[in-house]
């Protein structure tokens, strides 16, 4: 368990009451007032437009667009969604990736060629024995 951990206590009716009423003025403060001001910025623009009026809900919605590409648009380095292109390798990387390929495929012809010669002394080696015992 986390040391340090916030828990929250709720007791009584009076702390359900004060949990809903806290619960209610964040929502109102954080999603219906902005929503309103959406709304009402909206239906203000269409006045002089020729665009419709939106309600409270297509508010919220207007409101909630608004807040996610806030989120998503920061101006910090930690984006949480990011268009970039694919990145080139510079000459040096391509140099270094064609040196492993180089390394790699000599040992893998090394390696065979022990192979080969390490099946041939074995050969070798199971012929001696059976002559040997052929000959005791």
């Amino acid at each position: 368990m986390k040391r340090n951990a916030h828990i929250i206590q709720i007791s009584g009716f009076r702390g359900i009451l004060m949990a809903i009423f806290v619960v209610s003025c964040l929502a109102a403060g954080f999603i219906l007032f902005p929503a309103f001001l959406a709304m009402y910025a909206w239906n203000f623009v269409a006045g002089h437009i020729a665009i419709p009026a939106i309600g409270l809900v297509q508010g919220l919605l207007l409101w909630a667009i608004v807040a996610i590409t806030g989120f998503i648009i920061n101006d910090r380095k930690k984006y949480l969604v990011a268009f970039s292109p694919k990145s080139q390798l510079s000459d040096d990387e391509v140099k270094e990736i064609m040196e492993r390929v180089r390394l790699q495929s000599k040992a893998q012809m090394i390696n065979s060629m022990v192979l080969k010669q390490m099946k041939t002394i074995q050969k070798e080696e199971e012929k001696k024995e059976s002559e040997d015992k052929e000959n005791v």
